[in-house]
């Protein structure tokens, strides 16, 4: 959902990207940046410290949002780098949820579980026909479900109420999001593939095939 409302804060996101451009850093490095920091707050999490895992994880989420303006300001845009950037944030998400697992095993197992299916569900698509990321539901987009984690954690972390549960109940809502968010997205390719097939714009090596 909140994706959709990233053009509103495009030009603090190239600003930002602009002043880090000072950075001795290839773009790639810049991304891979993110993950010794999510691993950093895997550690906090598991240990149950709150607040500096969620200071960990939101700077881990920073710097995927600020990778792409920053090989922007670098002039270093590449089509590996976008692909790069996808797999580390993927990486990363697993890493915060792995540190989770060792205290909330099994809501902590689910929402790693869906956050990674409803991520799969829109590329996986673009092996049947040509796609992007035009109209596709946007209900548990990543940005989405690290903004509610990073929430959880700070509230957990600032001990107003039962720490344990707060995170837990935080793990619940990814779930849910994540789940609908799935569901939304099968439903969605199935209507995309559908047109494609009246259309004839199934890819070439599945057009033979009763798919």
């Amino acid at each position: 959902m909140l994706g959709k409302n990233r053009e509103k804060i495009a030009p603090l996101v190239r600003k930002m990207g602009g002043f880090l451009s000072f950075l001795p850093f290839t773009p790639n490095q810049f991304t891979f940046l993110a993950l010794p920091l999510g691993g950093a707050a895997a550690y906090f999490l598991s240990q149950q410290s709150f607040l500096l895992g969620a200071l960990f994880v939101l700077a881990a989420s920073l710097v995927d949002i600020f990778d792409g303006s920053f090989a922007h300001a670098k002039d270093k845009k590449s089509l590996f780098g976008n692909y790069w950037d996808a797999m580390t944030d993927r990486m990363v998400e697993a890493c915060f949820y792995f540190g989770l697992a060792f205290v909330f095993p099994i809501t902590a197992f689910l929402a790693l579980t869906f956050s990674m299916l409803i991520s799969y569900a829109k590329p996986r698509v673009a092996l049947v026909i040509e796609a992007d990321n035009h109209d596709w539901p946007a209900i548990g987009e990543r940005i989405d479900r690290l903004l509610l984690l990073i929430i959880g954690l700070f509230i957990a972390g600032l001990g107003f109420w039962q720490p344990l549960q707060i995170v837990n109940l935080t793990l619940i809502a990814v779930i849910v999001m994540t789940s609908v968010g799935f569901i939304q997205r099968i439903i969605y390719a199935r209507k995309l593939i559908e047109q494609a097939k009246n259309e004839g714009k199934v890819l070439s090596y599945l057009k033979d095939k009763n798919n």
